[in-house]
């Protein structure tokens, strides 16, 4: 009997090993994420010394158990999540100015700080009645300025 169990694992390892998740999606580029809170992905970018350079944010849309339509983090969400990566002392003096570009269906926010920047990207939607509906905080991305993406 043990002969045959030898036999058998030494057929099937081979097929068990030839369609491991690993060597099925090789060919695509891994993605670190981390719901920081539920729902609300965040997404790590590091410089060449391993410090974080920039994070990414937005709203997981799909899970087994529920998928989201609206894709916003809520203001008082972003404003705790951005205080716990990036802390006020990390950040540095806030600029005065907050910026606001509208280009084409999206509208970007800049808040500067003295060593991050944080932008909010929005989707503006337009209809045939002229009536604007701003959806924000789609995506958000904070970026250190002393630290270098690879």
């Amino acid at each position: 009997m043990h002969k045959f169990a030898g036999v058998v694992c030494t057929l099937l390892l081979p097929l068990i090993l030839a369609n491991s998740p690993g060597d099925k999606f090789a060919k695509y580029k891994a993605v670190e994420a981390y719901e920081i809170r539920a729902g609300i992905l965040m997404m790590p970018k590091y410089a060449a010394d391993g410090q974080v350079c920039e994070i990414g944010l937005e709203r997981r849309r799909y899970s087994p158990e529920m998928i989201r339509l609206d894709g916003d983090i809520p203001d008082k969400d972003l404003n705790d999540i951005v205080d716990e990566l990036a802390p006020g002392a990390e950040r540095g003096p806030k600029d005065e100015i907050e910026r606001t570009d509208e280009d084409g269906g999206g509208m970007t926010t800049s808040r500067n700080y003295e060593n991050v920047s944080v932008q909010l990207f929005s989707h503006v939607l337009n209809n045939a009645r002229r009536d604007t509906k701003v959806e924000p905080n789609i995506a958000v991305s904070i970026k250190w300025k002393n630290r270098k993406c690879e």
